[in-house]
């Protein structure tokens, strides 16, 4: 994969940060091969079900989604709400505090944790900034 010396830097640390939630998911999974980079593979359907994570940004919003997505189908949700894209007050708040504590550990990344864990729930809800 062509990756930038900068971007393989960035993408190793966005891995280590969340390999925790990576490891406890049974849906997906993410590797890395020299020749193709960082690929998310769906564990049913890896056929299908892989996608190419080219950039941090990529890696970062994929994950995000992926920690949101845990938070609200958890049997462990109160309430879930009835579109799928706007999140409870449990849902957000249990989101930002589980995005926090993995975004905390990145090693140099100049936004602050609670900064990325708002684009990316907001991103997960169709109300980005531009």
């Amino acid at each position: 994969m062509g990756y930038t010396s900068g971007q393989k830097k960035e993408m190793d640390a966005i891995f280590e940060a969340f390999a925790g939630f990576v490891q406890e998911q049974n849906y997906f999974d993410i590797v890395y091969s020299p020749k193709a980079g960082y690929l998310r593979i769906l564990v049913e359907d890896p056929e299908e079900g892989t996608i190419s994570l080219d950039s941090p940004e990529k890696m970062l919003e994929y994950l995000c989604s992926d920690v949101i997505n845990d938070v609200v189908y958890s049997p462990d949700n109160p309430k879930k709400s009835h579109d799928d894209r706007v999140l409870t007050a449990y849902e957000e708040t249990e989101s930002r505090r589980r995005l926090a504590a993995i975004l905390e550990t990145l090693k140099g990344e100049k936004d602050c944790a609670a900064v990325i864990a708002d684009r990316y729930i907001k991103a997960y809800q169709g109300m980005e900034e531009d």
